[in-house]
């Protein structure tokens, strides 16, 4: 598989995982509040993904329009994804999958 589409494939997986259990959006929130009490420097990414998460909290149409956005495979999307606050949801075995696709 080429890694364009094991990246999407890997997002993928993230957004089935929230959506079978949005509860999990606590796991970014707490990464972007660890992440700015150490000072990272990529404030704005972090600060657009806190208010996209926020919203998904708050209602189920931006619950919605936040998993398409992680399903997503765009210019836009992929620049916001690289700045992924998202560690943690994904357990070792499936991260490791990934790994190990990727090294195939």
């Amino acid at each position: 598989m080429d890694p364009s589409a094991l990246r999407l494939a890997r997002w993928q997986l993230i957004a089935d995982k929230i959506a079978a259990d949005p509860v999990l959006l606590s796991i970014p929130l707490a990464n972007i509040e660890l992440w700015r009490e150490n000072g990272q420097d990529a404030v704005h990414p972090l600060e657009e993904w806190r208010t996209r998460i926020e919203a998904a909290q708050q209602s189920q149409g931006a619950l919605v329009e936040f998993l398409n956005l992680l399903r997503s495979d765009t210019e836009a999307t992929r620049q916001l994804k690289s700045y992924s606050p998202f560690p943690g949801i994904l357990t070792s075995e499936e991260v490791d999958r990934f790994r190990c696709a990727y090294q195939h």
